[in-house]
């Protein structure tokens, strides 16, 4: 049974892609704050919030609602990073290794999202299995 979102190996990754798409875009130009900076924070920060706000569903297919969402927020952010990158706003070692990252929570995405629905049913019922989740302390 899903307790709460911070348990979700998914959502501490896509958590930890929220923090870096900050930080890369701290140091961005001031003429991109209001059109690419703001997108690109607005999407990254859309994926973890997302699958937080699924866990936080009755039902499984809301959840997949959610989940699917937060998929396409990566998608974005993907493409923005990409961008960015076009621009010469981030160097290529930067882009790999985010690049990394959304093929992993991307895959993560879909596994859980697979989990579900081949358990559809309420969510306070649905056992996860422990690749999907990180387990509480003690």
């Amino acid at each position: 049974m899903i307790t709460s979102f911070k348990y979700l190996k998914v959502w501490e990754r896509a958590d930890q892609l929220a923090h870096k798409i900050f930080d890369m875009t701290e140091a961005f130009p001031k003429v991109y704050l209001y059109d690419l900076v703001s997108q690109l924070r607005r999407a990254a920060l859309s994926i973890p919030t997302n699958i937080a706000e699924g866990c936080a569903s009755v039902h499984s297919s809301e959840f997949l609602q959610f989940l699917n969402i937060a998929r396409r927020s990566l998608s974005e952010t993907q493409y923005l990073v990409g961008f960015a990158f076009r621009r010469q706003l981030i160097q290529q070692a930067e882009l790999l290794e985010l690049e990394s990252l959304f093929i992993e929570i991307s895959k993560m995405l879909n596994s859980l999202m697979a989990s579900i629905r081949r358990k559809k049913r309420p969510l306070s019922s649905l056992p996860l299995t422990t690749q999907h989740l990180t387990l509480p302390p003690g």
